[in-house]
């Protein structure tokens, strides 16, 4: 009798290290959809014949509403305690099935999860694994190998110590839900490597193998990730004319442009390619807008530079200059407020996550901001700074710390 193979999406993480982006990052939107729908929903195999998704008690309504080509069930996970629970907490929906285990807030090239099911189910396989090759050394997972034969799973092993070149990423085929769930049962870990763990332990009895993957891999785990994302998914971008366009005179538009409907871009404007302009959209005069997603209902207003940027819905400038910047959604920038995005020295820029600073390992990156933010004029935002959701920051102002949630920084 043929098994069922149910696709297990683990979308149940909290996105504390997302802040100042308040939405959840399987939700996050880009071209009018959510981020899962471009990495996960419309790329599941056609042998899939359920899916399970475990979400969290915040996403959990969207996954339960949302119509996928096949049966599904949604399971929520009360707190994140990694893979491991994840699959635990799915167990009851799984038994006597095999399994495509994908993390819903990695894009990759859905074409691999074909591959590695098709491969799983014609070289009657135990395991499939997806490999990547990254240029540099990634906080990941890397796989030790034999041949194409995978022998375990070294979790973050430090640079120079790894067993491959190969990194453990989003698609795991297996084939036996029950023995997956028990070795996880069996397998204990005081770090966060517990899957890593017990996935290993079943390779000394089971075969896996690897399917080398060379596409793009970008995920949502910081907020500078959304240029990372918007820059993969601005590369298949089509130009596109929506209803109601009204374009006026000296306008220029280069490369791939899509703009929703009822858009008005004005008098000399320059519009490169490739970008993303959302429905009821106003682009003022004399702007110019470069490699950037601007969302619906947004005005930019007279002389505004957006450039490598993501811009949510509902958001408002005029005279502003945006680079390399993530503004979420419901922001009002006043006139002469810039967003700068390149250190005097070059170098690579750092952003707080809690107490530490991290290296972006990006030579620019502007301001990331929540939602609902009101901001006064002529105020200059320092590379990397965050300011959270619902705050007020005054005219004038040199910005080069984080702002929390709800503050009132007028002065």
């Amino acid at each position: 009798m043929k098994k069922d193979l149910v696709a297990v999406v683990l979308a149940g993480g909290e996105g504390k290290r997302f802040w100042p982006i308040t939405t959840d990052k399987n939700l996050f939107p880009f071209f009018g959809k959510t981020f899962f729908e471009h990495a996960i929903a419309h790329s599941l195999p056609k042998e899939v014949s359920r899916v399970v998704v475990v979400a969290n008690e915040d996403n959990a309504p969207f996954f339960q509403s949302f119509t996928f080509s096949v049966p599904h069930d949604v399971v929520t996970q009360k707190s994140a305690k990694g893979m491991s629970d994840a699959v635990l907490a799915a167990s009851a929906k799984l038994q006597g099935a095999s399994l495509l285990i994908v993390i819903a807030d990695v894009l990759e090239d859905g074409s691999v999860f074909r591959r590695i099911v098709k491969r799983g189910l014609s070289e009657r396989v135990f395991g499939v694994i997806a490999g990547w090759k990254p240029d540099t050394y990634y906080p990941g997972g890397y796989l030790a190998l034999k041949g194409s034969k995978i022998l375990g799973i070294h979790e973050k092993p430090g640079q120079g110590n790894e067993p491959s070149q190969y990194v453990n990423v989003s698609g795991h085929f297996i084939a036996h839900a029950g023995k997956l769930v028990a070795a996880i049962r069996g397998t204990r870990s005081d770090a966060d490597d517990l899957y890593e763990k017990a996935v290993t332990s079943l390779m000394q009895s089971e075969e896996f193998v690897l399917e080398p993957y060379d596409g793009p891999v970008t995920s949502l785990k910081y907020p500078w990730h959304v240029l990372d994302v918007m820059d993969v998914l601005l590369k298949d971008i089509s130009s596109h004319q929506g209803k109601n366009l009204e374009i006026r005179n000296n306008v220029v538009i280069e490369g791939n442009v899509t703009f929703g409907d009822n858009v008005k871009v004005f008098e000399n404007t320059k519009i490169v390619g490739p970008c993303y302009i959302g429905e009821n959209t106003i682009i003022g005069n004399n702007n110019i807008v470069r490699h950037s997603h601007i969302g619906a209902g947004c005005v930019t207003g007279f002389n505004t530079d957006i450039t490598r940027s993501y811009i949510g819905d509902n958001c408002w400038f005029h005279s502003n200059y945006i680079g390399d910047s993530v503004i979420e959604e419901d922001v009002s920038m006043g006139s002469g407020t810039v967003c700068a995005n390149l250190r005097l020295d070059r170098g690579e820029i750092a952003s707080a996550i809690g107490d530490n600073r991290m290296n972006t390992r990006r030579t620019k990156l502007g301001a990331l901001i929540g939602k609902n933010v009101r901001i006064g004029v002529n105020t200059s935002f320092m590379p990397g700074v965050r300011i959270g959701s619902n705050s007020m920051v005054g005219a004038g102002l040199v910005v080069s710390r984080d702002i929390s949630d709800a503050s009132k920084k007028l002065l």
